[in-house]
């Protein structure tokens, strides 16, 4: 018996941002956020974590984690060359750079006052519901080993990174019953049948903290594709921002290669990334092909690829929790918008005074 959890198939709040009220800044040198600053700290906010979306981690055909069950050393640094390399070649489009990291860090962290650390998690990438639970995996124990204290962690994360999150908080607020089950139904991805050992300790030792307790996560999310729902518990405050560019017909699908590369109604890419998009895990992981199943029954039990289309004319975007700020981004010169099919706008850093001034309005007001 699979333990089910919901998925997301409503609408809730939403508020419209117009071009007027979203602007990029200038030179980011000379940006004042220490109302910022000074917010996040009466919030006893003390961490905050940068969480990459799908095909930006360093795994993300799922290589990296098959040589981890023979020697993690190498496949550590294996991975670590390979988002290096990654991140020169795409930059800050639709990815957490380490340069976005200290841009974000400095902002926030202006002299004399208290510093906020703030962490990249560089996760696989995978576009499967096996490769967002290690991302969950990951993002717990090192939420749990950045964070002593009753501090408060912020958490930034960009399309199927949100949903790495949202599954993160489903599996830490659920009972202790239904959470021992899906590590029973998962644990052929972590423990070898054949030499019966566990050869991803990853996920022993993540159970072990879901069981002690996680702090509360203050949660934004960019571009994030409709999959999981949220646990409000776990992640009290929660915040979407989507590009949205209205117009009279609006729609889902693009009617146009053309409207497709101008992101001509906004973010395609949240729109596309739906239930039915997954891809398989590697055709020489049979574990992971067993798995997945599993855990599509799990995450999404009602999800048929045949509804694929009928979804996708939808052309949701507004999550049932929490609030969805539609944000129509202007033009600019490199049109920046209309990067990556509108998908790459939320992660470049001239946005960030932008951002953190929405998220303090509304999270630490």
């Amino acid at each position: 018996m699979f333990p089910h959890f919901s998925h997301d198939q409503s609408s809730g709040a939403t508020e419209v941002i117009t071009q007027d009220q979203a602007r990029p800044s200038g030179d980011l040198e000379a940006e004042d956020l220490s109302d910022v600053a000074r917010a996040l700290r009466r919030a006893n906010v003390t961490h905050v974590f940068l969480v990459h979306g799908t095909f930006v981690g360093n795994d993300v055909i799922g290589l990296g984690r098959e040589l981890a069950r023979l020697s993690p050393s190498l496949a550590r640094k294996l991975s670590e060359m390979g988002k290096v390399w990654l991140d020169q070649r795409v930059g800050e489009v639709g990815n957490y750079t380490k340069s976005y990291t200290e841009k974000l860090s400095k902002l926030i962290n202006p002299s004399g006052l208290t510093p906020i650390e703030v962490h990249r998690l560089n996760w696989s990438g995978e576009n499967h519901h096996l490769g967002r639970a290690d991302g969950a995996m990951l993002l717990a124990k090192e939420i749990a080993n950045q964070t002593p204290g009753d501090g408060r962690v912020l958490v930034f994360s960009h399309s199927h990174g949100a949903n790495v999150v949202a599954m993160l908080s489903l599996l830490a607020g659920c009972d202790s019953a239904k959470r021992t089950e899906f590590f029973e139904q998962t644990k052929l991805h972590y423990r070898d049948p054949i030499r019966r050992r566990v050869d991803l300790p990853l996920w022993l030792e993540t159970q072990a903290v879901f069981e002690s307790s996680l702090p509360k996560m203050d949660v934004v999310t960019y571009g994030m594709p409709l999959r999981y729902r949220w646990c409000l518990d776990i992640c009290p405050r929660l915040l979407h921002f989507v590009q949205h560019r209205p117009r009279s017909d609006q729609q889902g699908l693009p009617r146009s290669f053309e409207e497709l590369l101008s992101a001509a109604v906004g973010d395609y890419v949240q729109q596309l990334g739906i239930a039915g998009t997954d891809f398989l895990p590697p055709i020489h992981a049979w574990r992971e092909w067993i798995v997945e199943r599993r855990m599509r029954g799990m995450f999404e039990p009602c999800s048929r690829r045949r509804d694929l289309m009928k979804k996708l004319k939808l052309g949701r975007r507004v999550s049932v929790e929490g609030t969805t700020l539609l944000v129509d981004y202007p033009d600019d010169a490199s049109r920046i918008n209309q990067k990556l099919f509108g998908h790459g706008i939320y992660t470049c850093s001239e946005w960030l005074p932008f951002h953190l001034r929405e998220i303090c309005k509304r999270f630490y007001s």
